[in-house]
């Protein structure tokens, strides 16, 4: 038994500590988006609309970058970094062109077909066709930037620079709010997503150019298509080839919540909007997790690059078991406080505006249901970020095809019963399945 704390782990808590209160403030001001739009705009049909469609950009942004491209790169460019700075930079120029060149088109691409099929269920909630192209061409540009934003977070985040990126997120919050009470009163409900593309034009003017510094490269090394970029290199081969892996990862992760959102659309006006105020209550306690995962998958990561096998399996599972005793620890008291209030909490961040009582009780039982689930999903979240630093990403695959195949069908047999309350029982109870599989295969699998 190890008495001494190791430099690995040491480094680990103090980017912890750091980091996660810069981050919490981040996530506050994130959450406080939420709250000024439930107070501003309610949750009338057309708040609908936009949570649908924002939706589909969050989908976007989880498939072509935040789940699939940051989770490969960080481990990739650790990997490189073992080899010196020179192939640092050539890992990170020839991903870069690639992505650039790839991501704008097929997000496009697939945000197009998103608002064919959509339309096949879902209304424009009566607004003008001008207004509806506006909004769903906005979260289109919001979906493209906030892509290349997380790009520039995972070379910041393997070379372990965490605190510019959630510093620049916190304040990206002021900056989306301010420009929402702006340009309400001249756009109205185009104000919304005008204000995120904005937020995250000025994460990426700050993130990039210190990116370039960090690598010692100049902006136009990164920027410009040279023809060399173009060929296919061992780190274009591997980002390919795991991105597939990951964005199948993140597309049945990510219709979740847009099947969630179209099946709860036929339960009525509002339904749409109740399970998003509910969930955003839930990214509460789930955030306390989520601003220490960067921190946990770039140190993970570079165990695995650096030690050989058996000597980095032991050091993984053991930083990771400590990881979940620790969340165990934190997360348990917090859940059952928050559990026990949750209708205090709803009254005291949504009863200010327009949301009516009602709505509010609605919300607040939609969160109770929510947060029976929650612990098996924070420790699955966990355990996907080890999964994801020694590169076994058919595993995330997997566990998000069963979450898939399994949430439609308990959604509609629970809503027979139990209306929109089922919708989010499905997702509660799919978390315990989910977490012994991902726990399983990482303590017992050689993937």
């Amino acid at each position: 038994m190890h008495n001494t704390v190791s430099p690995t782990e040491a480094s680990i808590l103090k980017n912890v500590l750091i980091v996660a209160p810069l981050s919490l403030i981040g996530r506050a001001g994130t959450f406080l988006i939420y709250v000024v739009l439930a107070n501003g705009f309610g949750d009338t049909a057309e708040m609908d609309f936009i949570y649908y469609y924002w939706g589909i950009a969050v989908f976007l942004i989880e498939l072509l970058s935040a789940a699939s491209a940051y989770s490969v790169l960080v481990p990739l460019l650790a990997e490189a970094r073992t080899k010196g700075e020179t192939e640092a930079q050539h890992c990170v120029q020839s991903i870069f062109s690639l992505y650039l060149t790839i991501m704008p088109g097929l997000c496009c691409f697939l945000l197009g077909i998103s608002y064919a099929v959509s339309q096949l269920f879902f209304p424009n909630a009566g607004l003008a066709p001008s207004t509806t192209i506006g909004i769903v061409c906005g979260f289109l540009m919001f979906a493209i930037v906030s892509a290349i934003r997380w790009l520039l977070k995972a070379i910041l985040d393997t070379y372990q620079a965490f605190q510019l990126p959630v510093i620049v997120q916190g304040i990206r919050a002021a900056f989306v709010i301010g420009a929402i009470y702006l340009f309400q009163p001249f756009l109205a409900w185009f104000s919304i997503p005008l204000a995120l593309i904005l937020g995250e034009l000025f994460q990426v003017l700050i993130l990039f150019p210190k990116c370039c510094a960090m690598l010692n490269l100049r902006v136009r090394d990164l920027v410009v298509f040279k023809r060399e970029g173009w060929q296919e290199t061992q780190y274009t081969q591997s980002f390919l080839r795991q991105c597939l892996l990951m964005m199948g990862a993140a597309i049945s992760d990510g219709l979740n919540p847009v099947v969630d959102r179209g099946m709860g659309s036929t339960l009525g006006a509002s339904s749409v909007s109740k399970l998003d105020y509910a969930l955003r209550l839930c990214a509460i306690p789930e955030t306390l997790i989520g601003v220490t995962l960067p921190i946990l998958l770039s140190h993970w990561s570079k165990i695995s690059a650096s030690k050989s096998d058996s000597e980095n399996a032991q050091h993984l599972q053991r930083s990771v078991w400590q990881g979940v005793i620790t969340l165990l620890v934190l997360m348990v008291p917090i859940l059952v406080v928050f559990y026990l209030f949750r209708s205090d909490i709803v009254a005291m961040l949504y009863g200010h505006g327009k949301l009516s009582e009602a709505g509010q009780t609605h919300i607040a039982s939609l969160l109770g249901i929510y947060l029976i689930g929650m612990l098996p999903r924070l420790i699955s979240r966990l355990l996907i970020r080890a999964h994801l630093a020694r590169q076994a990403h058919r595993t995330v695959l997997t566990a998000t095809l069963i979450r898939l195949i399994l949430n439609p069908f308990l959604n509609w047999f629970f809503m027979q019963y139990w209306g929109l309350e089922g919708i989010a029982w499905s997702t509660a109870l799919l978390s315990y399945p989910i977490l012994a599989y991902i726990a399983i295969t990482f303590w017992f699998s050689n993937d």
